[in-house]
């Protein structure tokens, strides 16, 4: 059950000059405690506990050494009484809760701490959330949204805001997560992230990055964290400072690669071992699996091939169900027969992701690799004369296109890709669907002598 006490803060760290203590409701819970500050420092011998006998102690005590101390007294202990009460009342749901949700409740009830409420705090609080539903992406993608905030609001300090921030919050607690203490002065509060700042910070986004989607990637994170805190506090009701802000991306354009320069990229040849020696067979390996997301091909395991066919079930919609179970071409059977050798049946087929990886960490080598893939596909692709920007997305985007050229009925197509319906694929690949109908247009048009 959870406990409450009035107690001084008497921690080395929180003594001030004058020396003198903060006076706090410590809150006890799960093994853990939490302190929450009155506004009232005073001396050790300044605060006196009075044993009642009735065992609460910590209900009656007096302070001195303050102006007005028999109503300070008062106050404190009306608050401790209203707390210990909600506390019984609300037991059975408490009992579930972490203790962050605990004082979080207990601030905003008996402290009045809604008017504080701050941009980063709360973004701790939803990427605690994702990291907890192992929804990595998401909570990277919020992160980044939030520390380029701490960048522009570090630019308007007149600090260097190009630094790289690789952390924003402590994870290392198993119930919250919280903001580092070196990025606390660029924390703002979220009512201060208001229309005028959001357009300020628009421009900011606008010098500081090239692409048009990543700006639209930031203010959708951020609107984002900002609605689940108008949802979820009195006080921010029609908070939406970025409601008016267009943010909608435009689809990059596939690059696709013809039928030559796909043989060019089987007959290329490197050295056993090297980067581009494995990133031409990862290449390879995801053309052949119907254009294979990376994640995917990282986390295959040995004991999902049979010797026949490769069965996994897609990272990005898995929620969905989205099963596959593909029939492995020669080229891809020699490709998984070279990296199984010495291999458990448990172990990744592919050297991407070490086996000691968990949770988040799984993620941030996934992250890393990704960059190392794209950075030696395109050497590849300079080495042999492709002058196209190749990617992860090369193998999905070129199976695409090359399945519609030949004909393929785009639903099977889309079946393929694992798109939720048809529209989805129509909308990925607009361009190379028109392309097609038109040059099938056109080829009507001028093959016979116009009428006349």
């Amino acid at each position: 059950m959870a406990t409450v006490r009035i107690v001084l803060d008497t921690r080395p760290t929180s003594i001030d000059k004058n020396n003198k203590f903060p006076l706090v409701l410590r809150i006890g819970h799960k093994t853990q405690r939490r302190d929450i500050p009155f506004d009232i420092r005073i001396a050790k011998g300044d605060f006196v506990e009075v044993d009642t006998g009735e065992g609460k102690k910590s209900a009656h005590f007096q302070i001195k050494g303050v102006p007005n101390p028999a109503r300070k007294t008062k106050r404190i202990q009306k608050t401790y009484s209203d707390v210990d009460l909600w506390l019984d009342e609300n037991k059975g749901d408490i009992k579930l809760w972490p203790i962050s949700l605990l004082k979080e409740n207990i601030e905003k009830k008996f402290f009045n701490k809604q008017s504080q409420l701050s941009l980063l705090e709360h973004g701790a609080k939803i990427i605690y959330r994702f990291h907890v539903e192992k929804r990595y992406s998401t909570a990277s993608s919020y992160e980044d949204a939030l520390k380029i905030v701490v960048k522009y609001r570090k630019k308007l300090g007149r600090k260097d805001d190009r630094a790289q921030i690789k952390d924003l919050f402590d994870k290392t607690k198993k119930d919250l997560f919280t903001v580092k203490e070196e990025f606390q002065p660029y924390d703002m509060p979220m009512k201060a992230f208001n229309v005028e700042f959001a357009k300020d910070f628009k421009t900011y986004l606008s010098y500081r990055l090239k692409s048009k989607n990543s700006i639209n990637i930031h203010l959708r994170s951020l609107q984002a964290i900002l609605n689940d805190a108008e949802k979820t506090y009195d006080e921010l009701k029609g908070h939406k400072p970025l409601e008016s802000f267009k943010k909608s991306s435009t689809a990059n354009a596939p690059v696709v690669l013809t039928n030559k320069e796909m043989a060019a990229i089987r007959g290329a040849s490197y050295p056993e071992g090297s980067s581009k020696f494995h990133v031409r067979n990862y290449f390879l390996f995801m053309f052949n699996n119907m254009g294979m997301n990376f994640y995917d091909m990282a986390l295959a395991r040995i004991n999902q091939f049979d010797g026949e066919r490769l069965s996994y079930t897609r990272k990005k919609t898995e929620s969905e169900g989205d099963f596959f179970s593909i029939k492995q071409n020669t080229e891809n059977q020699d490709i998984i027969a070279y990296y199984a050798k010495g291999k458990k049946p448990e172990n990744y087929i592919f050297p991407i992701i070490p086996e000691d990886r968990v949770g988040e960490a799984i993620f941030k080598t996934k992250k890393g690799k990704l960059s190392w893939f794209n950075d030696n596909i395109k050497r590849i692709a300079e080495d042999l004369g492709i002058q196209k920007n190749l990617s992860t997305y090369t193998p999905r985007d070129t199976w695409t296109n090359l399945g519609l050229q030949m004909g393929i009925d785009i639903r099977k197509i889309s079946s393929g890709l694992g798109h939720s319906s048809v529209e989805v694929t129509q909308k990925h690949y607009s361009q190379i669907i028109q392309e097609k109908i038109l040059d099938e247009i056109n080829a009507q048009i001028t093959k016979s002598p116009l009428p006349s």
